[in-house]
């Protein structure tokens, strides 16, 4: 699980290079939580983020850069509905997940919502209905989990999260949001490149409602083979510790035009010392070809279960 630190990694970096513009452009090969780059969009500077899973691209598209094409009222009236009936559920392509995920009315406003927004027409609307969707997913889905009750309606939860995405919309940040799969990527001139770290053998994501939205926005219902598109995106991507044969070629590349090349990563259950020498010390080896100078940061979350964020910095 990754907590990535907008601000903890600003800081760290203006601290070891003295000469950075205050303004720094940014650029993330690979990023996987639009609201992990909140505290980032606040500043004034150009962040291009490249987000290789198509799902998640229309959620970092609707948020930062969809401005003028978001649904209007009278959208959202037309398209969220009161079912005044309900959907029989051996029509429903999502009745797998009866009982697992959701409830029956859930599910039956899921199905709706799907048809609704296959009906839109002009894209970047279409990005944003969906966005609004996904926060009412993982809205269910926490509360579901948790065994709390859903004190809205699903029409007036899709309202009210509506109201709440046009009320967030703003931000002085730059954004260019890209789809390109991760051997197609090229150098990028900016200041501080990021690399948040995925490792084989953890989950790629901070829970499965990434999952299940991916699969509701394509129709189908199993949770692995949406994970398994993740996974399969990512592999060229991902860091495995106790693998002797790492191929760091792909990061070589990237950081080519960077000023500043920044990893980061959570873990748990594994100490410093142990990513120190398993991790820190082989990039360290690669990257002192192009970089004179190397900070190694990590500060402690929960030291019952040995859980830090780590920052490697090259510069």
């Amino acid at each position: 699980m990754l907590r990535f630190q907008g601000s903890w990694l600003l800081e760290t970096v203006l601290d070891s290079v003295k000469d950075l513009n205050q303004s720094p452009s940014w650029y993330f090969p690979v990023m996987s939580k639009f609201s992990a780059l909140e505290w980032l969009s606040n500043l004034d500077s150009e962040i291009t983020i490249n987000v290789p899973i198509h799902s998640q691209a229309v959620l970092f598209k609707s948020w930062f850069t969809n401005f003028d094409t978001f649904p209007d009222e009278e959208v959202m009236k037309a398209f969220n509905q009161i079912l005044m009936k309900s959907i029989d559920i051996n029509i429903n392509p999502f009745r797998a997940w009866l009982d697992v995920y959701f409830s029956k009315q859930q599910l039956d406003y899921l199905l709706y919502w799907h048809e609704a927004a296959n009906e839109l027409s002009t894209e970047g609307v279409k990005e944003s209905f969906l966005s609004i969707v996904y926060q009412v997913i993982n809205y269910w889905l926490v509360n579901n989990k948790a065994g709390y009750d859903n004190l809205l309606p699903p029409d007036e939860i899709l309202a009210y999260y509506y109201k709440r995405y046009r009320s967030f919309r703003s931000h002085q940040a730059v954004f260019n949001i890209t789809e390109k799969s991760l051997e197609n990527l090229e150098p990028e001139d900016c200041s501080i490149l990021v690399f948040n770290l995925v490792f084989g053998d953890e989950d790629y994501l901070e829970d499965e409602s990434l999952f299940i939205y991916n699969a509701w926005l394509y129709g189908y219902t199993d949770i692995e083979k949406s994970k398994q598109n993740f996974v399969s995106e990512l592999k060229s991507y991902s860091v495995e510790l106790d693998n002797k044969d790492n191929n760091f070629d792909f990061y070589q590349k990237l950081s080519k035009n960077a000023k500043v090349v920044a990893f980061c990563w959570s873990g748990q259950g594994i100490t410093p010392n142990l990513y120190q020498r398993m991790l820190v010390e082989k990039l360290q080896q690669i990257f002192s070809k192009n970089y004179n100078n190397s900070k190694f940061v990590y500060k402690p979350i929960d030291s019952d279960t040995d859980s830090y964020d780590y920052i490697l910095l090259f510069y």
